[in-house]
């Protein structure tokens, strides 16, 4: 089949996650793809990643990462999108990821000339109804929502029949060579090192953790990847205080993203409670590596159980990171494994083209 993707693509961002793990999957089934995907993001959080794009990708569109929660129509309409790389393209099923992040107004111009050669579908991310006022009134032959919560929300938006819940997939089983990926990366083969990348809720949580684990484990290091050169700012100040704290600077694609998983002995990941509905892009894309991942107990990891660590305070955080480093993650490893395995890239791509 020949299908076309809009969405964030490459980029540090939930959506782009998604459509990335996707995407890929599509091409490993054999399907011919084309990715739309913006060229400008109206926001100041969303980069993209330090590496080239593939060929068969299209920027032509703004993307406003926040657009559900946008009602101006003016600004809504003003967003650039070169609509011809759509209609001259050749498709047969067109998946559109969060529309609300697309130009969604000039968008539902074109659908109707893009339905007389292929089929429409939406994956909708977005967690709390929308204010964007075009959002009820886009037609798709489909709607993808994640789980019961999200079908629940939209279930006075869209028909019944039209809606399918399919899980937001995983990046399948790749558990990488640990000496190998450190010493691709750098990293010393003989600490014990603790990895988190990107968004960082209340980091000195951690800091606090480590520093009292490292009584008991010297050699302990913490690597921190920051995606923006604030972040890197704010998490080198505080190497002074934290001699074990390693920050880098980098936003890898996500095959170089899995070196530094296969490198750690513990993945951390620090959120604060969302206002929204949410389900962690971030666990997904890498549960595939079975390294331990340890998250704080807010409902964006509310979907996992015992496939990840959930901790509430630096107490715990300790308590459990030091329970994995002497050995006690072969049990979450396995479910981990068992959860990738039922809801795979390859296995989610299939079950949205039975959808079709």
């Amino acid at each position: 089949m020949k299908i076309a993707l809009m969405s964030s693509w490459n980029a540090c961002c939930g959506v782009s996650v998604h459509a990335e793990l996707l995407g890929r999957a599509l091409r490993r089934l054999g399907h011919e793809l084309t990715v739309f995907a913006p060229r400008q993001y109206e926001d100041d959080r969303t980069r993209l990643y330090l590496a080239p794009d593939e060929p068969f990708v299209v920027r032509n569109y703004s993307f406003l990462r926040y657009g559900d929660r946008c009602g101006n129509e003016d600004l809504l309409r003003s967003l650039y999108l070169d609509v011809e790389p759509m209609l001259d393209g050749d498709f047969d099923l067109l998946i559109v990821e969060k529309p609300t992040s697309t130009p969604l107004g000039r968008l539902l111009e074109v659908l109707p000339r893009i339905r007389r050669k292929a089929r429409m579908m939406a994956i909708l991310h977005e967690g709390s109804m929308p204010a964007n006022p075009y959002f009820p009134k886009a037609d798709w032959d489909a709607v993808a929502v994640f789980d019961e919560r999200y079908r629940d929300l939209f279930s006075g938006v869209f028909p019944e029949e039209r809606m399918h819940i399919v899980p937001f997939p995983c990046h399948p089983v790749d558990r990488r060579d640990k000496p190998e990926a450190r010493r691709r990366l750098g990293l010393p083969g003989d600490a014990e090192i603790v990895f988190s990348f990107g968004r960082l809720h209340e980091p000195e949580t951690i800091l606090k953790a480590l520093e009292e684990l490292r009584a008991g484990h010297p050699e302990l290091v913490y690597l921190y990847l920051a995606g923006d050169p604030e972040m890197y700012g704010s998490m080198k100040a505080l190497g002074g205080e934290y001699g074990f704290l390693d920050v880098r600077f980098d936003r890898p694609p996500t095959r170089v993203l899995y070196d530094y998983l296969g490198a750690a002995d513990a993945v951390v990941f620090s959120r604060g409670h969302p206002r929204h509905l949410a389900v962690s892009s971030s666990v997904h894309l890498c549960l595939g590596s079975l390294t331990p991942i340890l998250c704080s107990d807010v409902a964006y990891f509310e979907t996992f159980g015992g496939e990840v660590i959930k901790y509430g305070d630096a107490a715990k955080l300790e308590e459990k990171l030091r329970a994995v480093l002497e050995g006690g993650a072969a049990e979450v490893s396995a479910r981990a494994r068992r959860f990738v395995e039922r809801q795979s890239a390859d296995v989610i791509a299939d079950r949205l083209l039975e959808i079709m």
